[in-house]
């Protein structure tokens, strides 16, 4: 195996670690929202939390090929 791959190697495992905590993050988010809920409260997450959340973990479209592309 060449540097070059074990650096892209590096590069995806990055990519897909950033993909669970975002997922982690989004579980959480929506279980605090079905607790509010259910005790009839307001969410405590808006629509624009959700969208940000590609954002917060670089996962948006130019990031992700960014971070690959830097191999």
């Amino acid at each position: 195996m060449t540097d070059q791959n074990v650096a892209m190697m590096r590069q995806i495992a990055y990519v897909l670690a950033q993909v669970v905590s975002a997922q982690c993050r989004l579980a959480g988010m929506q279980a605090l929202n079905t607790e509010r809920e259910r005790r009839r409260e307001s969410a405590g997450y808006t629509e624009a939390d959700f969208d940000n959340i590609p954002i917060e973990f670089g996962l948006h479209h130019n990031a992700v090929l960014t971070t690959l592309a830097t191999y």
